[in-house]
This record gives C-alpha cells, sequence and structure tokens, in this order.
C-alpha cells in the first residue's frame, strides 16, 4: 500500500486568532511526520509532497503528487470567521465522487473521539467549478487516486487550538489515524523476528574473555567481549 501525505500550507500560515503560538502549518507538518511514521510501521511505503516545511506548492500539484498511490492525505485545522462561537467538529472532506467515503466517515469519528469534540466528527464534500473546490483533491482526482483532506477541529475553538499544540496529543492523533486506515485496508503490523542470544562464557578476568575470543574467532565464529555488572 502506498500512502501520499501532504501536511496543509506552509511556513507559519494560519495562525489561531486566539491561542498565541498556534499556527496550522506547523501542526500539520508535525502531524503528517508522525502519521507517516505509524503509517510505515504497517508496512506501508509513504511519500509526501515536500520535504521543506517553509516552501510553498501549488494545491493542484500537491494532489498530483499522489500519482501511482492508493491513497492521498492533507492534513488541516479548520477556521470560523466568529472565533467567540467558534464550532469544533473535526470534517473530512471527500472528493466529490465519494470513492472514500467510507474511510473518510471512520477518521471523522474516530478524530473526534481522540480529541474529544463537544460535536460529531463529520464527512464533507465541496464542488467547485472545475471538479473539486479543494486543489488537493482536484489534483489526485486527476490522477486517479482516492484523496482526503481533513480538517482536525477548528483553530478558533480555544481548547482545540490548546490541545494540538501538544505533541503527545498529535502522537495520539497519527496512531489512532493509522489504525484506521490499516484496518479499513486489513493491514497489519508485521512481526518481529525473535533473535536468539548465544553466550559461550562469563569471566572475572578480561585476559581470560579475550582468550576465549580469539579460540572462538579461529574456529571460524564471530565473537567479541561485552561488559555487564
Amino acid at each position: 500500500m502506498k500512502i501520499c501525505l501532504d501536511a496543509g500550507h506552509f511556513g507559519k500560515y494560519n495562525p489561531s486568532p486566539i491561542v498565541k503560538g498556534y499556527y496550522e502549518a506547523e501542526m500539520a507538518w508535525k502531524l503528517h511526520l508522525l502519521l507517516k511514521a505509524e503509517l510505515e510501521s504497517y508496512g506501508c511505503e509513504v511519500i509526501t509532497t515536500r520535504g521543506d516545511q517553509a516552501k510553498d506548492m501549488e494545491v493542484s500539484k500537491r494532489g498530483k503528487a499522489a500519482q501511482g498511490c492508493d491513497l492521498f492525505i492533507s492534513l488541516h485545522s479548520n477556521a470560523t470567521a466568529d472565533g467567540a462561537t467558534s464550532p469544533d467538529y473535526p470534517i473530512v472532506y471527500g472528493q466529490i465522487s465519494g470513492v472514500a467515503d467510507a474511510l473518510a466517515e471512520k477518521l471523522a469519528n474516530r478524530i473526534a473521539d481522540v480529541m474529544q469534540t463537544k460535536q460529531s466528527g463529520r464527512v464533507g464534500h465541496r464542488k467547485g467549478n472545475n471538479g473539486d473546490y479543494y486543489g488537493v483533491l482536484r489534483g489526485s482526482a486527476a490522477v486517479g487516486v482516492p484523496g482526503l483532506l481533513i480538517e482536525h477541529s477548528f483553530h478558533t475553538n480555544e481548547r482545540s487550538a490548546k490541545w494540538l499544540m501538544d505533541e503527545s496529543n498529535l502522537r495520539q492523533l497519527a496512531q489512532a489515524e493509522a489504525e484506521v486506515i490499516a484496518k479499513h485496508y486489513g493491514l497489519q503490523k508485521p512481526k518481529v523476528d525473535k533473535l536468539y542470544r548465544v553466550q559461550v562464557g562469563a569471566f572475572r578476568i578480561r585476559e581470560n574473555a579475550e582468550a576465549m575470543v580469539r579460540k572462538i574467532k579461529e574456529a571460524g565464529f564471530e565473537a567479541f567481549v561485552t561488559e555487564s555488572e
């Protein structure tokens, strides 16, 4: 399974108007790296749209960067004009074709659970003049890749913005999202093979240990000395 991840925006784009120090672009960058690592633990091949957080990239090109992948995901946080009454629901936008709506619903619900938002997760679609409204989804659709744009609640909501500034919370999100994706596609973490250590002897005098190492090497095997309390 090959997945393309996109960190929404760049630099210090989209600061929270009510929580100092929060920037949507910085949150998305951290989250997409954490999610990449989690997905790779399930055996996924994961690519990203950019290698430099400070550099921008045209949105449809970001989506088209997913060519040859099985899934494209763009990570964001939402905003509303009136911060005082800002909602907190997460919403996952799918392509207008609806091709990834089942996964979108699972992700929206899981994100709401992890973030403990007051409002339930939602799935949305936005149509523009030339297909999908969001350029990243339009781009991924153009290369035949199912795409999702995830809004992780609202950074105009004080509680949500503070929650998203905590990297341990982002790690929880990454683990949960990777788990949902893996379960949806029937992926499991590869089993780690056990290793069995062979010890020939233990010596109080180092010279005796080194003499044993020489004998083992003369017999054609690799050996070394380690110290322990």
